[in-house]
């Protein structure tokens, strides 16, 4: 039996590193728009109160309401977007190690192991059984920062 840290295979290999950069890339992004979008709604909700002195109260409720749609709408897409960003952080992991299972199957059959754990669910270990190390080097060595793959962990040929 041998043991792995995936915590650490991500956080340490090229690879998990390209992939952990590229979320937060659109972490950020999203965070951009999200400041811009209030940005803007702040300035169309302030013309809009600065015009309701000159607006009848039928023409300043419809302007209102078609306002309050559009906030709510812009809202719930941006609750989908971070939704949808967590989701793909969460699975970050998961595509990761399934990318780099090949490469985790040869470093088992290279030290004779037959059952790979994941160090997470282990209370006591001996330090031998943990190939962590050794597959950090091996998946940068095969994989580098993936450049060949999307974040699903397909080549490009395959979308």
């Amino acid at each position: 039996m041998l043991i792995i840290d995936p915590n650490r295979l991500f956080a340490e290999t090229l690879f998990g590193q390209h992939i952990s950069e590229a979320l937060e890339a659109e972490a950020q992004e999203l965070s951009a728009n999200n400041r811009r979008l209030e940005e803007e709604l702040r300035a169309e909700e302030k013309e809009l109160t600065d015009a309701r002195p000159t607006m009848s109260a039928i023409d300043f409720r419809d302007a209102a309401e078609a306002f309050d749609k559009k906030v709510q709408a812009i809202r719930r897409e941006r609750q989908d977007r971070a939704r949808a960003l967590e989701e793909q952080r969460a699975s970050a992991e998961q595509r990761f190690l399934a990318t780099a299972q090949g490469v985790l199957v040869e470093l088992m059959n290279e030290r004779g192991g037959s059952v790979l754990l994941d160090m997470r669910a282990i209370i006591l270990r001996d330090t031998a059984v943990d190939i962590t190390n050794d597959a950090v080097r091996k998946i940068d060595e095969a994989i580098g920062r993936g450049d060949a793959l999307d974040l699903k962990g397909q080549t490009p040929q395959d979308e």
